[in-house]
């Protein structure tokens, strides 16, 4: 969804530019940190990735000793005292949920009963979730609300790996998490941004454009390359207006969602949000064909 920097391939990069990899949640981490002592570079993304990996244990569904299982594993009715990584995804997910119109919903795996559907389990169920900021507690309202983070617990790790770079001066560079999500620290010396690459949902060898960015997250989601796996919580059905989405926000976990929330919002509601929402911005690649290969609303893609 979104290529390596044009300036990480470039063996004529003037400036050192080192790329570190590791493997966390499901995917493959990815560093370029423009610093040129090289073993303190390193030493600042061994860093980074331990916070990657410590997330992992408190926000994934899988791990039986995470905050998020603990929650899943809840009876109806009671509560949980959270750490703070898991109590702030959980509130920013609730924010999107609502600002969104329900479009992205970290619960909607849940099989809870309903009675005005009996022939469907799953329905958008955020509603039942409650989280007290004076507490940190979370608590569930019905037996089988499940909570999976997958649609934003790579951006938050994204902006809490940026945050471990800072602390360690790196100011330059970029955070990529299986080239879906990508925060871009500064600008690289001798430009004003970096440039970051869309990658068509169709053909992933050819690239659509290119996205500048500096000090904000580009996320992207599609359809094509791992089929039918964006479901509508409205609907319970399979995305199927647009081929793939880009968000663009200060946060990688904003983005991150949003970009999921995006693939099925009508490009009209999409538009509405990124005007209310100075700091979002979209690009929507349609399903139909005909249409215009690429929607933009609050951003342009230098071609």
């Amino acid at each position: 969804m979104i290529a390596p920097p044009a300036q990480a391939v470039d063996a004529r990069t003037p400036y050192p530019l080192r790329r570190f990899a590791h493997d966390a949640m499901a995917c493959t981490f990815e560093l370029y940190l423009v610093e040129e002592d090289a073993k303190y570079a390193w030493q600042a993304a061994e860093a980074a990735f331990a916070e990657a990996d410590r997330l992992e244990q408190e926000l994934s569904r899988f791990v039986p000793t995470s905050d998020i299982a603990r929650i899943n594993a809840l009876p109806p009715g009671q509560s949980l005292r959270v750490g703070i990584d898991a109590f702030e995804c959980l509130q920013q997910a609730i924010r999107l949920y609502v600002e969104t119109g329900g479009a992205f919903d970290v619960t909607f795996g849940s099989q809870i009963d309903h009675d005005r559907k009996p022939e469907s389990k799953r329905f958008p169920t955020m509603h039942l979730l409650e989280c007290d900021a004076r507490l940190h507690e979370v608590t569930v309202r019905a037996a089988g609300v499940q909570i999976d983070l997958g649609g934003i617990g790579k951006g938050y790790a994204i902006d809490r790996m940026v945050r471990v770079l800072r602390d360690w001066s790196i100011r330059v560079g970029l955070v990529h998490a299986g080239q879906s999500s990508v925060y871009a620290m500064g600008k690289p010396p001798g430009a004003t941004t970096w440039r970051l690459a869309l990658r068509s949902p169709l053909d992933p060898e050819r690239t659509l454009g290119e996205v500048p960015l500096r000090n904000k997250a580009l996320s992207g989601s599609a359809r094509q390359l791992h089929g039918q796996h964006i479901i509508d919580p409205a609907t319970g059905r399979p995305a199927t207006d647009v081929a793939a989405a880009w968000a663009l926000a200060r946060s990688a976990a904003v983005s991150d969602a949003l970009a999921t929330a995006f693939m099925v919002m009508p490009p009209e509601q999409v538009e509405r949000y990124c005007r209310q929402h100075a700091d979002v911005a979209a690009i929507l690649a349609p399903q139909t064909p005909g249409q215009r290969e690429l929607l933009c609303f609050g951003t342009e893609i230098q071609r």
